[in-house]
């Protein structure tokens, strides 16, 4: 019997709402937006990284001017 419950819900229509409902109890994830999701991460990570390369260029600069200055 529990079988058949389980096989009507992927054969068989349900309204929009009980769809929901049995996709989130059996776990299946939407992958698209995961990944969406990640490659947004990965964006701001590369982001993040060139900032701190350009800060690092503007450091190096300043300690430069420092000790040609005798500062």
């Amino acid at each position: 019997m529990i079988k058949e419950i389980i096989a009507d819900r992927l054969i068989k229509a349900l309204p929009k709402q009980r769809f929901k409902s049995f996709v989130n109890i059996i776990g299946i994830v939407n992958i698209k937006e995961w990944l969406n999701k990640e490659k947004q991460l990965e964006d701001l990570r590369e982001k993040v990284r060139a900032r701190r390369k350009n800060l690092d260029k503007i450091t190096v600069q300043l300690t430069h001017r420092r000790t040609r200055e005798g500062g």
